[in-house]
């Protein structure tokens, strides 16, 4: 029974790790006719850079935010971490919050970005991004973002930017289909499953069965699991009741220990009764005898009686 049901969890967990894997809501991916795309290797520890006119600086990064500080951005860390952002002279304006849903807009891939810093040219309207994503297998490394126009035009009231990124990274892969999930997480759980094995199996030949030295080595058997999974069920059973989470209270079934001769869990009642039981009875006939009282004399001498009668007192 218990290998019955640890093997419809086992399945029901490669299920899910399969599902997971063939789900296309990983951050920065995309499933779209057939092909996966991906773009977390575009993820960099040092901000990209670039210059436009006017000396200013971009600052930016995908698929996480940037690492400069920024400077009176108008964004607080509440709205969430700050894509992009460009120098000037009375503060950094930020061009929208990270944002790692890729969109396929006329065949190519696109990510858009809002909510950045308060435009100065509009009320109510913050600044916002769109970086268009060009699959070149010319480029072999990451490339490099380009602004290809701004809205407003002025530099300094500009609230929306739009960039052109060329790289490898925006080409279509083979889409991972389930099988291969399925396989890569059948892979990983027993990955873990023998990890863990092994971990119990050492700790049970330690401390359980007093083994040592090469004795201590994992034994790889149909018993030997049999044997794990009793000694584990009745721990965590012992356990759950020791806090109450059973059925009955622990202090009225008292605490339980393992007995490493048997491999049972014996409470502390079961030890006194076993105890009681062993312990040996006093043998009767070893027992010293009871002292036997002897008759009282009740006949006295006649000579006595004779001189008490006449008054005289011998000494």
């Amino acid at each position: 029974m218990v290998l019955q049901r640890l093997g419809h969890l086992l399945l029901a967990t490669l299920l899910t790790l399969a599902i997971s894997a063939y789900a296309d809501d990983q951050p920065c991916t995309l499933h779209h006719g057939g092909n996966f795309y991906d773009l977390s290797p575009l993820k960099a520890r040092k901000d990209y850079e670039l210059d436009i006119e006017g000396g200013r600086k971009f600052y930016l990064n995908v698929c996480r935010g940037i690492t400069t500080d920024p400077w009176n951005a108008g964004v607080s860390e509440g709205d969430g971490d700050i894509a992009g952002l460009i120098r000037r002279d009375h503060g950094d304006f930020a061009i929208g919050i990270v944002n790692t849903t890729l969109e396929m807009v006329e065949g190519g891939l696109m990510i858009r970005q809002f909510n950045g810093s308060p435009c100065k040219s509009m009320d109510n309207v913050r600044g916002s991004s769109s970086i268009r994503f060009i699959c070149d297998t010319s480029v072999f490394a990451a490339g490099k973002p380009a602004l290809i126009d701004k809205f407003p035009q002025n530099t300094d009231e500009a609230c929306h930017y739009e960039f052109e990124w060329k790289t490898h990274f925006a080409c279509p892969t083979g889409e991972r289909g389930f099988l291969s999930g399925l396989l890569v997480s059948c892979i990983i759980t027993a990955m873990i499953f023998l990890m863990l094995y092994t971990v119990a199996s050492t700790l049970y030949n330690r401390f359980v069965l007093r083994l040592s030295g090469p004795q201590l080595m994992p034994k790889f058997t149909l018993q030997h699991a049999y044997e794990l999974l009793d000694v584990s069920y009745e721990l965590v059973h012992s356990l759950l009741d020791r806090f109450g989470v059973t059925s009955g209270s622990w202090r009225s079934r008292g605490r339980r220990d393992l007995n490493t001769a048997s491999h049972h869990w014996v409470s502390r009642e079961e030890e006194r009764t076993v105890f009681a039981s062993d312990s040996p009875e006093p043998d009767l006939e070893d027992a010293a005898p009871e002292r036997e009282l002897e008759p009282l004399n009740t006949q006295q001498d006649p000579e006595s009686d004779h001189d008490e009668a006449d008054g005289t007192v011998r000494l």
